[in-house]
């Protein structure tokens, strides 16, 4: 007898059992379904946006005009100035001409082709090659050990010579690797400092991939590629080529398709004499592109734009 009555209060137990599992199953996709209501809700007030930015303004004449191509025919909104760059006049000129064109300075401390900093070579000797130029790349700029007392100097005085254009440069960021990488942090933290020091915004340049420097989130276009030989002396050439292949191309309509809410940025070499740099700008001014940020309601914001909302917060 007491082992029946036992076996029907186990019986009774797995009923209670069940009934509690069933109960709290459904709790938990309710409490699922109403997370996943309200994500979509604040996915739904926010909208996408869209920066593009351009590097390396100044640096020829035929950039410069491709900049202002990609701006005015398509959806390039910053623009990042080389101070120490030969064509820099026409470049500031160009942006005074296109004032929502957001201007940036695009610290140099580096390039591929010949370019000298600001300063006299005897002011920052740690940062030339023997030539009297910018060394060519991150491992050779490394090998000079620069001092960052002189990386300072020029770096404000690329600053200061933008500044003093009467042109209102809006953001900071830097050329190739003349942050010097994970090797000089140092480095970067100065870009910081100066940039609270003169007023500037600062962007982390290409590696803000979580939006907590800039506001917006970094994606690579891949418009470009650069070719690289090494020369008999040891020194690097480079060259903004192949032809822009299809596929890339195709790539970044998808990417563009697919944008999720939230602001984002990407980034292009715009030019006209170099193919694949007309290509690229012959991309961003395409009527595919500005169809697919027309559909899909992308909204087109510069570096004015984050810098705003990051002093309103």
């Amino acid at each position: 007898m007491a082992a029946a009555v036992e076996a029907i209060n186990r019986i009774e137990i797995e009923k209670e059992t069940v009934v509690m599992r069933r109960q709290f199953t459904t709790a938990l996709w309710v409490l699922l379904g109403i997370a996943s209501w309200a994500a979509a809700a604040e996915q739904g007030d926010r909208p996408i946006e869209l920066l593009v930015r351009g590097d390396d303004m100044g640096h020829t004449l035929d950039v410069n005009q491709g900049f202002i191509k990609a701006h005015t025919e398509g959806i390039l909104t910053s623009a990042s100035l080389m101070a120490p760059a030969p064509y820099f006049d026409d470049a500031v000129i160009r942006c005074k001409a296109h004032p929502k064109l957001a201007p940036g300075i695009h610290v140099t401390l580096m390039a591929t082709v010949p370019m000298r900093p600001i300063l006299p070579p005897d002011q920052v000797s740690s940062l030339i090659a023997p030539d009297g130029f910018f060394h060519r790349g991150l491992q050779d700029f490394l090998k000079g050990k620069p001092k960052i007392e002189e990386v300072e100097k020029e770096v404000r005085a690329q600053i200061e010579k933008c500044q003093a254009t009467g042109l209102k440069f809006i953001y900071l960021d830097w050329h190739m690797a003349s942050s010097g990488g994970k090797e000089r942090p140092d480095i970067e933290e100065l870009f910081r400092h100066l940039c609270r020091e003169y007023g500037l915004f600062y962007t982390h340049d290409t590696q803000d991939f979580d939006g907590r420097y800039s506001g917006a989130k970094f994606f690579s276009a891949g418009l470009e590629a650069w070719g690289r030989q090494v020369l008999p002396d040891g020194r690097v050439a480079y060259w903004c080529g192949p032809d822009l292949p299809e596929a890339t191309r195709l790539k970044f309509l998808d990417t563009l398709r697919n944008l999720q809410p939230g602001a984002w940025y990407t980034i292009c070499h715009p030019g006209l004499y170099a193919k694949r740099q007309a290509q690229s700008v012959a991309v961003i001014c395409s009527q595919e592109v500005k169809g697919i940020i027309r559909s899909r309601g992308i909204r087109l914001i510069s570096y004015a734009d984050l810098r705003d909302r990051k002093s309103r917060q």
